[in-house]
């Protein structure tokens, strides 16, 4: 309690909570802090919840069992009439949610396994109904449907791992969109993407989570690029979306963000530079790889360490080159020499106390 405002615990790893123990055991034990001090500060922190065998081994049941439905389903299907096929689906995925929500407060981990049973089966029944009333839709549209249906169990879940799979499911939608089915536009990810972010927010940016979803919002952008560059007539369409991109990585890579998002943000900005800045390579004059040589050769002097990854692409791009004129014991060698001064570079880096980022 400080001026009358209770403060919240603050979650920290096991192995966080272990070293922080440790510490003020010797502490306590050096008469700096009392024994109800070391209480008071343990008691100031939670221990995230970890994948446990529990969860490992309900996960893994939840996924037979909606895969044993959807087979047993699916070896009589052609012995069912449509009526009995329509009703056998609802009361399945009904039965297994509603078995969720009942045991939900006695058994949590139960009932979350039994409500990705559900999404599974509420997934295959979307195809299935499709196929049994010949429902002309694209199969973009029927993830668009299941990622519907599992976002919203998601948030009522407060489940990250079923909002991955939204994303997954999302994850194809688009491609699929653009890929498969070319006379559609992903436009429904326009609405999606605010609300995952909303989501995100609310679940307090958990990492694999943010990983993804901004993995999207990149995957998006790509996507309407090509598709929409090349219809407005420029020459070199492909350089174009490559330069844009190019452009969104270096800005993502240093645009002020929340703290919990700036490392997994950043990270992604690198990789996405660096991935365009090789294809780039291809498209123009030396002065460009020798500019972002350079570039790079800043950041890593910053203590970048993606950009110690991004250089060595970059080299090795050039490397591939070289095999043909070039003796392989030599191309060895001055490949060898490279990584080793590197390395050598970020051990003296650690040793003088030198700040490693993303």
């Amino acid at each position: 309690m400080e001026g009358g405002v209770t403060l919240a615990n603050k979650e920290i790893t096991k192995k966080q909570f272990e070293f922080l123990e440790h510490e003020f055991n010797y502490l306590e034990k050096e008469g700096v802090i009392s024994q109800q001090e070391k209480v008071r500060m343990l008691g100031s922190y939670d221990v995230k919840g970890n994948l446990s065998f529990i969860t490992i081994l309900l996960s893994i049941g939840a996924l037979l069992l909606g895969l044993g439905v959807l087979t047993f389903v699916a070896s009589n299907w052609i012995y069912l009439s449509k009526a009995v096929k329509f009703l056998l689906i609802i009361a399945c995925l009904i039965g297994v949610n509603f078995a969720g929500v009942k045991v939900q407060v006695r058994f949590p981990k139960t009932s979350r396994s039994l409500h990705y049973a559900g999404i599974l089966i509420f997934g295959a029944g979307i195809f299935l109904i499709e196929q049994m009333f010949n429902i002309s839709i694209n199969f973009n549209s029927s993830f668009l449907l299941w990622a519907i249906g599992t976002v919203l169990i998601g948030y009522y879940l407060k489940d990250v791992f079923i909002l991955l799979f939204t994303s997954f499911l999302l994850f194809i939608y688009i491609n699929g969109s653009i890929f498969v089915d070319e006379t559609s536009y992903p436009l429904a990810i326009l609405v999606f993407l605010p609300a995952l972010y909303i989501l995100l927010k609310k679940f307090d940016y958990p990492k694999y989570l943010t990983f993804f979803i901004n993995a999207l919002a990149i995957n998006t952008i790509a996507l309407f690029l090509m598709e929409f560059v090349p219809k407005a007539g420029f020459e070199n369409s492909n350089t174009i979306v490559l330069s844009i991109l190019f452009v969104l990585g270096i800005v993502l890579a240093y645009i002020p963000v929340r703290a919990k998002l700036q490392n997994i943000t950043h990270i992604q900005g690198h990789i996405l530079h660096g991935i365009t800045a090789l294809f780039l390579t291809f498209d123009f004059s030396i002065w460009f790889p020798l500019a972002y040589f350079v570039f790079l050769l800043y950041l890593i002097l910053k203590g970048s360490l993606t950009s110690i990854v991004i250089i060595c692409a970059l080299i090795f791009r050039y490397y591939i080159y070289s095999f043909d004129f070039l003796p392989k014991s030599l191309t060895f060698i001055i490949g060898g020499i490279m990584l080793i001064g590197f390395g050598f570079f970020f051990e003296n880096q650690r040793k003088k106390g030198g700040e490693l980022n993303e």
